[in-house]
């Protein structure tokens, strides 16, 4: 049993991964140039936050463990569901975002405090910078 939940772990964000590409040609289908950047600034984000523990060990002054593989499911969903615009998306990826998580836990890979410090500050950080770049335009009639 814990062979196959190893195996949904490891293709839940090549799932995202397409499910990425999907939402984001239909934003440049609708228009919106801009959504790529958002894609494209929240992985370096997520990988700088990653560096900057590794030099540092941040979160290892706090015992525990910087988790990429939630930060970058995290930077996904968040995008996803931007993309989507709809509350039942945005509540289904956030569902899996947090089944995925309590797979992980469950497997072992990283405790709740790994995860729960890493969607804080990865989560800021995209809310950051969503902030700033340019929305989306109402489409003219």
């Amino acid at each position: 049993m814990n062979q196959l939940l190893t195996l949904v772990a490891d293709y839940y964000i090549p799932f995202l991964l397409l499910v990425t590409l999907g939402v984001g040609t239909l934003e440049i289908m609708r228009g919106y140039r801009w959504f790529w950047v958002k894609l494209f600034a929240s992985a370096i984000l997520v990988f700088s936050v990653m560096l900057l523990d590794y030099y540092l060990k941040l979160w290892a002054l706090l015992g525990l463990d910087y988790s990429t593989h939630t930060a970058l499911a995290l930077a996904l969903v968040i995008f996803i569901g931007t993309g989507l615009q709809s509350r039942l998306g945005w509540v289904c990826m956030a569902g899996s975002l947090l089944a995925y998580m309590e797979l992980m836990f469950y497997l072992g890979y990283h405790s709740w405090g790994d995860m729960g410090l890493t969607v804080a500050v990865i989560g800021v950080g995209i809310a950051i910078l969503y902030r700033f770049l340019p929305k989306r335009k109402v489409a003219d009639a």
